[in-house]
């Protein structure tokens, strides 16, 4: 994999990533509402998810994938329907119980297995990798080492962009301090996770 390559498929999966979408509204409004630590672990949960999607693409199981698409269904199914289990738990929070999910700190694998299921239960993204890897790279010559490279990217640029989102959502929430501003946050992140959830499902 030349260096020029390299850096082209660098820019491809970046922008991928930093483009709005289920992944980035849900990271942004864990933040808001549920603080960084839980929106950081969301963003790493969707890096897992993306890094196996690209394996499966890299090892050429595209059809097989299709071939079992109903279990990416059930994930993106079960990532929506916690999403807006959550948004309806933010709507009927009162202002005082606003901090009560960050007292959870510690069950964090629930906000990880969460972006897992959002980036696994969108079965076309691995359409987007295996047909973006032959524009830019010489899947012919790649070595083992190169798809590990390509993995730690795909890795690596999802955990920096949504730790972006995540830390901007984070500090956001530091506004939300009075009763008043608690109970807009909580209806603002109940309905941006009820409508994120109801997009997951749609799409």
């Amino acid at each position: 994999m030349t260096p020029a390559a390299f850096l082209a498929y660098c820019a491809a999966v970046t922008l991928a990533a930093a483009t709005p979408g289920p992944a980035m509204f849900t990271v942004i409004t864990n933040g808001v509402s549920r603080g960084f630590l839980r929106a950081f672990m969301a963003g790493v949960g969707v890096a897992a998810g993306d890094a196996v999607l690209v394996t499966l693409a890299l090892l050429g199981l595209v059809a097989l994938a299709q071939t079992f698409e109903w279990i990416f269904l059930l994930l993106k199914y079960a990532g929506a329907a916690y999403l807006i289990f959550l948004g309806i738990k933010m709507w009927k929070a009162s202002a005082t119980q606003s901090n009560e999910p960050r007292a959870g700190e510690a069950r964090l694998s629930r906000s990880f297995l969460l972006g897992a299921s959002i980036a696994l239960g969108n079965p076309k993204a691995i359409l987007f990798h295996a047909s973006i890897m032959p524009l830019i790279l010489n899947l012919d010559t790649m070595t083992f080492v190169d798809g590990l490279l390509v993995v730690a990217v795909v890795i690596s640029v999802n955990i920096v962009t949504m730790g972006i989102y995540a830390a901007l959502a984070g500090r956001a929430s530091g506004w939300f301090r009075t009763p008043k501003r608690m109970r807009l946050m909580n209806r603002f992140a109940g309905s941006a996770m009820i409508g994120t959830g109801a997009l997951i499902a749609a799409r």
